[in-house]
């Protein structure tokens, strides 16, 4: 009797964790929010996530910061093309359209008021209104430059906003004139636009890979996104502890997100919450870990060293003996790279 590896998977869970000789694998992302600034520093880094697994990082950039430093960008970018890690670049804050790891206002947004997000009672947010053509033209371009210019693998959607609030503005009204339906336009609207931002991606670079990532709170979206064309996964932060959930929450998303890509034949990525923890909360690592695990994503995705654990280093040790739990694909993601060895990171 032939089984698929979905059959295996459920027959035989032991050697699907520890066997480095299983073909399909897991992919190992981590998120890098640190400066570039010390190469020394940045290889160090960059080799140890390899030695862990990892196979991509996400980096996230500000609109202030590629003016400020280019030459770190892409040399830091390209450190970690070297290690063997694929560049997945997360464009954080831009029009206050994505989260970041920076609470810092859009320039976009500030400098161009007439595109922000408006209220029924005319009351203006610190969002720009992604219907506004200005505003799609604009991050467009700033895709397409940061894939020209950059060492650049992919472009990460970080949780983007629809806000609560139903926007009124000019733009909004007369592509609905119906007020009435106003909530569900903008609901279809936002799906628009992702879809053309990723859409934006693949003109610029058709081996470019897209990412967005939603909250749990946002898993409504999951089919109308998981079906755009041009997305290539779908990814959700379960962060139970963040979001005041129990545990057991962290399975019951993750199976959510994962049944979504299948159905629509991409890929699904799950991510560890292994930052703001408190003692209570570094005990639940593992369960959460075991929970996605038990989802049998396509990636596994955490953050390095990231910020407000009461314990940060052993924090960032039990993550590291967690991943080294998932079997590894082939070290180096590209052909001509000289293996490295793995080695015992602490």
């Amino acid at each position: 009797m032939l089984y698929s590896t979905l059959d295996m998977r459920r027959l035989f869970p032991y050697v699907f964790l520890y066997n480095p000789f299983v073909v399909d694998l897991m992919d190992i992302t981590v998120a890098y929010f640190h400066p570039l600034l010390h190469p020394e520093t940045v290889k160090r880094d960059f080799d140890r996530l390899r030695a862990a697994g990892a196979g991509s990082i996400v980096y996230a950039i500000h609109e202030q910061e590629e003016q400020r430093w280019q030459r770190e960008l892409e040399r830091g970018l390209r450190q970690a093309q070297d290690a063997g890690l694929k560049v997945h670049l997360s464009l954080s804050r831009y029009g206050n359209l994505f989260a970041g790891p920076l609470l810092v206002p859009s320039w976009y947004t500030f400098r161009h008021p007439q595109s922000r997000v408006m209220d029924r009672h005319g009351r203006h947010h610190d969002i720009s209104c992604f219907n506004h053509e200005v505003v799609r033209s604009w991050l467009f371009k700033e895709i397409e430059h940061y894939l020209s210019a950059y060492p650049i693998n992919g472009i990460f959607i970080d949780e983007p906003r629809n806000p609560d609030v139903t926007c009124f503005c000019s733009v909004c009204r007369a592509l609905c004139p119906d007020v009435t339906d106003l909530p569900r336009f903008r609901r279809r609207s936002m799906v628009d636009f992702l879809n053309e931002l990723c859409a934006c991606v693949k003109r610029v670079d058709a081996h470019a890979k897209t990412t967005i990532a939603l909250l749990p709170n946002d898993l409504s979206q999951l089919d109308d996104l998981a079906a755009l064309p041009a997305l290539d996964t779908i990814a959700c932060h379960p962060f139970w502890y963040l979001l005041n959930q129990d545990v057991a929450s962290v399975e019951k998303w993750g199976h959510s997100v994962v049944e979504a890509a299948r159905r629509h034949q991409k890929r699904s990525q799950l991510w560890l919450q292994n930052f703001n923890l408190d003692e209570i909360g570094e005990k639940q690592l593992e369960p959460a870990f075991t929970q996605l695990l038990s989802a049998e994503p396509d990636e596994l995705a955490c953050y390095y060293y990231w910020r407000n654990n009461v314990n940060p280093m052993s924090v960032w040790q039990t993550t590291l003996e967690l991943l080294r739990r998932i079997p590894r694909r082939q070290l180096y993601w590209h052909s001509s790279s000289t293996q490295i060895k793995e080695k015992e990171v602490s």
